[in-house]
């Protein structure tokens, strides 16, 4: 790591020879405040957040609706680790159908969810807090003993390409007595410093810290994107977990690193704020013109139903667990398997639901609409860079 100095922070010659970034508190000095151009991209950030805010109920199911976005963003802030499965695999996963080969992957992301549920669920009578963080760590890593799962870690860190020693690293984040004065800091600024800055200029600038400060050995980067869904929850912006940066992220991951890296390396918070006011603001038209998109369907499902209102509670059902089997709707529903069977093969009959297996026993069904709608985001924008790709 080069040597740094700015109004982030700067490096300091460790004894071993190494130089770590020591990060200056938040807020910054002077205390920051937009530019013109920063000025707008908050005001169309807000603009389009409350708008998703005032949509978000109008969605089949809201709640269920949103622990389904919510699966779907621990697929993707997963992929940004490299942890790879898809959002069927998850569900699957759930249904109880075990998919050779991805397991320990599926795993970590349905720890990501649980992880975001019982942090949202702390926030009712608790603030933000390193405590907290440590819990949610401990969910997130729990069947990884190596990552030393709910605790910060003790000794040096650093990130660099795989294999390279500390002398190499591209980044050094501060040592562990640092570090714990650092996530002190992270949590004086969210909770008790005062100041007209807004939630989202806020939530900017603390995940920045955090990255900075990089508290574990392992999942920094997935505590960091659950924290700012919990800031913008804690701070009221959106009651619902229906606004997650991960798809944005990806798509955009060597910007992110390198406008990190500036902010450390040259102060430019005006560059890296601006930069994550622009990913709220396309992430929350996504998520907009998603839940129109699901309200549309719920719509036409409650048109093919209307004559089997019987049915009513399975298809609600398949909001919150879109791959089912006839066990899942007896277990869920606390009725008969044979009224189970006969209620999905009825919707299976309306072609709301598609079995997948072609076995006549331990039949998995598939809510394909709602589920590919859940994943268009993604699975658009892949077809197009793939398009683009072939065509160059």
């Amino acid at each position: 790591m080069s040597p740094m100095q700015s109004s982030a922070g700067r490096t300091r010659q460790m004894p071993e020879g190494y130089l770590a970034f020591i990060p200056s508190p938040l807020p910054p000095t002077p205390e920051f405040t937009l530019d013109a151009e920063g000025v707008l991209a908050l005001t169309s950030a807000e603009f389009h957040l409350g708008k998703l805010a005032q949509i978000a109920d109008a969605v089949p199911s809201p709640d269920l609706f949103a622990g389904m976005y919510l699966r779907r963003e621990a697929v993707l802030s997963s992929q940004i680790e490299d942890i790879s499965c898809t959002l069927d695999e998850v569900l699957e996963y759930e249904a109880g159908r075990k998919s050779p080969g991805h397991n320990e992957d599926v795993a970590q992301v349905v720890n990501y969810v649980r992880a975001y549920n019982a942090g949202r669920e702390r926030l009712a009578t608790e603030k933000l807090s390193p405590a907290l963080l440590r819990t949610l760590h401990a969910i997130l890593l729990g069947g990884d003993p190596e990552a030393d799962p709910g605790a910060f870690r003790d000794r040096q860190n650093w990130i660099g390409r795989k294999g390279a020693s500390i002398f190499e690293a591209d980044f050094v984040p501060p040592p562990a007595q640092e570090m714990l004065q650092g996530l002190g800091n992270i949590e004086y600024f969210i909770n008790e410093y005062q100041s007209p800055m807004s939630p989202l200029v806020r939530c900017a600038l603390v995940h920045s810290q955090f990255e900075t400060v990089h508290p574990f050995t392992d999942g920094n980067g997935r505590i960091g994107r659950l924290l700012i869904a919990l800031m913008l929850h804690q701070m009221k912006k959106l009651e619902k977990p229906l606004l997650f940066l991960s798809l944005y992220l990806l798509e955009n991951r060597a910007e992110y690193y390198a406008r990190l890296m500036s902010v450390r390396s040259q102060g430019d918070w005006q560059g890296w704020v601006k930069f994550m006011l622009l990913g709220i603001e396309l992430t929350a038209k996504e998520a907009v013109s998603m839940s129109e998109r699901l309200k549309s369907l719920q719509d036409e499902m409650e048109k093919l139903t209307a004559g089997c209102r019987r049915t009513a509670p399975l298809l609600k059902l398949l909001y919150q667990y879109p791959i089912i089997t006839s066990r899942g709707v007896e277990k869920h529903l606390q009725v008969s398997l044979d009224t189970a069977i006969d209620w999905l093969q009825k919707l299976e009959s309306l072609k709301i639901l598609r079995e997948t297996t072609g076995r006549r026993r331990s039949r998995i069904y598939r809510f394909d609409r709602y589920i590919d709608i859940l994943d268009a985001g993604w699975t658009d924008r892949k077809n197009s860079k793939a398009a683009t790709a072939i065509s160059a």
